[in-house]
């Protein structure tokens, strides 16, 4: 038997075959993207540090890479920018492409403090950065050298309220982390000290264990050495809890002052505009990582302070600490310069 093909209707038939492949790979092209972003990462991602390798912030951001390397199976390796007080590393990842590939180990310096002391910031942290997580830091502690002479934070408080800046205090400099910590914490107990500024914390501890100065706020792994030699008094810790290396030691908080709170705060921030995929991925993989009991003693017996906090609770900090810091740089009359 001998079938005769309808020429017409096959015809049609081929022309809805491709009509239908078209539509077919347009839809494709549109899906690749989503495809990657769900995907992340699929290459290479870089940690941008604004200091120097070696210090605090490097050690944070390379054993935080390590373990973001392990979850992704993708490199994830530290890219260190320093110079300008973070501010380099901060702009170069703000005018990255946002697709969570170039991120920032941001601190409260480029974020929460810059704002307030430079006129010319090439960037603004508010606007310009999406923050991702909050990873820890460095707690701070007030500590008292052979030129006060006292034993505790009750001791502070009572001499310095007979006696209004009749005790000094160094810092690291004007507007800087130290000096922003104890100005705050004379607010919070009403007391007046008389401000001593270095160019740095090196060069004011020296004179606080010779009894050139009495006080001062510095890192717990800068002065932990000095404490344990008997060269320096810890008095009190800024960290929400107790120290596990200076477990005797009592926070602010216990002391009174609720709410207290002063550290040197670490978060990873990325550009503006990152898809929401990738703040959700980022966010719940640092926790994940940060989390982990392994990483978590490891940070803590080198000084750190580990806390996780999602995108939502590190934007808001960051919101409320710099509506804070603005009124008290305002406070302090200190010029931008």
């Amino acid at each position: 038997m001998t079938f005769t093909i309808d020429q017409p209707a096959n015809r049609r038939r081929n022309s809805l075959r491709l009509a239908l492949s078209v539509l077919l790979t347009v839809a494709g092209w549109h899906t690749v993207p989503t495809a990657a972003q769900a995907q992340f990462p699929v290459k290479p991602v870089k940690i941008t540090v604004g200091f120097a390798p070696g210090g605090p912030t490097d050690i944070m951001t390379r054993q935080l890479a390590a373990g973001l390397q392990e979850a992704w199976g993708q490199p994830v390796v530290a890219d260190n920018r320093p110079g300008a007080a973070s501010s380099l590393a901060a702009q170069l990842v703000a005018r990255s492409a946002p697709d969570g590939y170039s991120l920032l180990l941001a601190t409260d310096t480029a974020t929460v403090v810059l704002p307030f002391l430079r006129n010319d910031l090439p960037y603004n942290p508010l606007t310009e950065l999406q923050p991702l997580a909050t990873v820890g830091g460095i707690p701070l502690i007030l500590v008292a050298g052979p030129g006060f002479k006292g034993k505790s934070f009750a001791d502070l408080v009572s001499q310095a309220k007979a006696n209004p800046d009749g005790i000094n205090y160094g810092s690291n400099g004007i507007g800087a982390g130290l000096h922003i910590a104890m100005e705050r914490m004379q607010r919070a107990a009403g007391i007046k000290l008389m401000h001593v500024p270095y160019k740095g914390s090196a060069q004011a501890l020296p004179d606080l264990v010779g009894g050139r100065i009495a006080v001062m706020w510095d890192t717990v792994p800068t002065s932990l050495p000095l404490i344990r030699e008997g060269k320096i008094v810890p008095l009190a810790i800024g960290s929400i809890e107790r120290s596990p290396l200076l477990p005797t030691v009592p926070t602010m908080a216990e002391l009174g002052y609720r709410g207290f709170e002063s550290t040197i705060w670490m978060g990873i921030m990325g550009p503006a505009n990152l898809p929401a995929q990738v703040i959700k991925k980022v966010d719940a993989d640092l926790g994940s990582v940060v989390n982990k009991p392994a990483f978590r003693e490891r940070m803590v017996n080198q000084g750190f302070e580990v806390r996780y906090g999602s995108t939502e609770e590190f934007t808001r900090r960051i919101q409320t600490e710099y509506a804070s810091n603005k009124a008290l740089f305002e406070q302090l009359a200190i010029p931008k310069q």
